[in-house]
């Protein structure tokens, strides 16, 4: 016997309305809450967080590899205005995606003195689910901004770091690593943050061979510039949250526009890919969603 069809009220199709109108004004404003993501997992146009596809072109990849799914998040930012109950939502709709392989890159705190979002936001990433690993790199707010020397960061970095590893998210910070997917090999190399002077490449591609295509996880997309020498096929990076430009004070109050804000680039034959973030730090962002990037190997 078929079964009736379920028609949506016009009360529930009000109530996810305004649960969008709601997330998209305080997403805009800078914060994050639990109204910008729908709670169906029905995703579309009734949530203020966009879940972008993108067509991945590479290379020199095995071509057994195309086909592969990696979701790309970044820019959690856990703090006192994205709140953990928001990323809980995101992250679960990232596991129905299914993907492949998930790729975090960086500031998963904003600023933390006390290690509690450090430790909020490590069992948040630990319960991601993905067929072949969920990697990550670091960002700039990860390492403390008052705590930004060589001689401090490794202490603030310590805990976070290792409850990420523990809860089976593989940081990789200058290093580079082999994913095996069903006996081919895909390589994946995570930069140390640039602004932090903790950026290695020559001990992050050590390991890489020089005529395989490596997806590097860098948290600034300016890093692109400095890696013209290495085999890499792509960079994936956040930082900027979609805006077109930054501010500086270093002589004056000044504006610059960025060269690379958000979606994908060609830089030197080589891509680029900024991801908008899924968190905010309080400031406001006009026209840029919180985003989950599905990039699909080609």
């Amino acid at each position: 016997m078929q079964e009736p069809i379920k028609m949506k009220s016009k009360k529930s199709t009000w109530l996810r309305h305004g649960r969008y109108l709601h997330g998209a004004a305080m997403g805009t404003m800078g914060f994050c809450t639990s109204f910008a993501v729908d709670h169906t997992h029905a995703g579309g146009s009734q949530e203020w967080l966009q879940t972008r596809s993108v067509d991945l072109r590479m290379n020199r990849i095995p071509a057994k590899l195309k086909g592969t799914r990696i979701v790309h998040i970044s820019d959690l930012h856990l703090g006192r205005t994205v709140s953990p109950r928001y990323l809980k939502h995101c992250l679960d709709r990232v596991n129905t995606l299914e993907p492949d392989i998930v790729v975090l890159t960086g500031d998963y705190i904003t600023h933390d003195r006390h290690g509690t979002f450090r430790r909020q936001v490590a069992g948040l990433v630990g319960g991601i689910k993905s067929v072949h690993g969920v990697y990550a790199s670091l960002g700039n707010h990860d390492y403390g901004m008052l705590h930004s020397t060589a001689a401090c960061r490794d202490g603030v970095l310590e805990g976070m770091v290792g409850a990420m590893n523990d809860g089976g998210v593989r940081v990789l910070r200058n290093e580079s690593t082999a994913v095996d997917i069903e006996g081919h090999v895909l390589w994946l190399v995570g930069m140390g943050d640039l602004w932090v002077g903790d950026f290695d490449p020559a001990r992050a591609f050590a390991g890489v061979p020089a005529k395989e295509d490596a997806i590097v996880l860098s948290h600034n997309p300016r890093t692109i510039d400095k890696l013209h020498d290495r085999p890499v096929g792509v960079v994936m990076s956040g930082h900027t949250h979609g805006a077109q430009s930054s501010w500086s004070l270093t002589n004056g109050l000044s504006r610059k526009l960025r060269a690379f804000h958000s979606g994908m680039y060609e830089v030197g034959g080589r891509k680029l890919y900024v991801n908008r973030g899924l968190g905010r730090i309080g400031r406001a962002r006009f026209n840029a969603r919180p985003e989950i990037t599905i990039l699909t190997l080609r």
